[in-house]
């Protein structure tokens, strides 16, 4: 049996993207759209449209002393019913800690004593918004303090399985809801191996 030939070839080094020119295409309190004249990776000259975002925004795994986690179902204008754990945007110079804490408790109308970050991700490429994850745990329930967009917000607990289940099968359509589901799950997880 013959081997495979061996194939040597110069590895592409590409450059630095190079950046020209901004154009603000959209500019309101919630959204920045810019569009940059750039050198591209492979030196041709093109455009990038991207979200700068104006504020970030956080969400919180709620977990009960059974394992179960506080998620949120509602209606979005864009993608109809949606289920989530609870979260938003931060306001204006908010702390992601802090902003976790008040959407959690506006949500859901938990509060926590236990507080651990599991991460800050970027939700798309061509946006500058992060989301930054946090744990929850000590829960204390209380009542939701909704506002207009989030009226009819009910609040269901997830065995946390059940809903790494749902990330995975594509129930949580979210692309924030469904990492978070699965960073808890990780933390969780090794925190039970430790």
């Amino acid at each position: 049996m013959n081997a495979a030939p061996t194939v040597s070839r110069e590895p592409v080094v590409p450059q630095p993207w190079q950046h020209h020119d901004r154009e603000t295409l959209l500019n309101t309190r919630s959204y920045l759209i810019q569009r940059d004249t750039v050198t591209q990776p492979d030196g041709t000259q093109g455009a990038f449209e991207f979200h700068q975002a104006q504020i970030d925004a956080a969400l919180t795994v709620a977990m009960d002393d059974q394992g179960r986690i506080a998620m949120v179902r509602y209606r979005s204008y864009v993608h109809g019913e949606v289920l989530t754990p609870p979260g938003g945007k931060l306001d204006p110079g908010e702390d992601p800690l802090e902003g976790a804490r008040r959407e959690l408790k506006e949500e859901s109308g938990i509060t926590a004593a236990t507080w651990s970050p599991l991460g800050r991700i970027a939700l798309m490429t061509k946006s500058t918004a992060h989301l930054h994850i946090f744990l929850a745990q000590d829960l204390t329930v209380g009542e939701q303090e909704l506002t207009g967009t989030e009226t009819g917000m009910t609040v269901e607990r997830w065995p946390l399985k059940e809903a790494v289940a749902a990330a995975m099968d594509g129930r949580l359509l979210l692309s924030g809801a469904v990492v978070s589901v699965l960073m808890a799950a990780q933390a969780v997880g090794a925190a039970g191996r430790a």
